[in-house]
């Protein structure tokens, strides 16, 4: 059954009150023509469940995990040049800094309507 506006509006709401109460604000670092711009957005971030490292891996096929963090954003949120996510609620140059910084994986829109309601977006913690 194909949707139509009324039923991926409410897709669309459903979708924002699910991520009432579990965002926090994150900065986007994007490089434009030379210089960094620094956009802060809400969005759920969380860790993925990384194995101990020291345990012994009986499937010797398993390769090694790149992807350490997960980011759920709003459909809306444009990722093009960004360069890494910040974890910090300030969009300054300073707080960014001294913040834990994230390289970007993959982005993939997801969801049930054409396009995503949302993004999921696989970071890996800069060490």
């Amino acid at each position: 059954m194909p949707l139509d506006a009324r039923k991926t509006q409410h897709i669309l709401q459903a979708t924002a009150q699910s991520f009432t109460g579990r965002q926090r604000t994150v900065v986007l670092v994007a490089l434009v023509s030379g210089s960094y711009t620094y956009t802060a957005i809400q969005a759920i971030m969380r860790p993925v469940q990384v194995p101990d490292p020291q345990l012994y891996d009986v499937s010797s096929l398993s390769a090694p995990r790149s992807v350490d963090t997960l980011l759920i954003a709003p459909a809306g949120t444009n990722f093009t040049g960004v360069v890494y996510v910040a974890d910090t609620t300030s969009a300054t140059a300073t707080a960014v800094a001294a913040a834990a910084k994230y390289e970007i994986i993959e982005v993939l829109p997801v969801g049930i309507i054409p396009g995503g309601s949302h993004l999921r977006v696989q970071l890996r913690r800069l060490r």
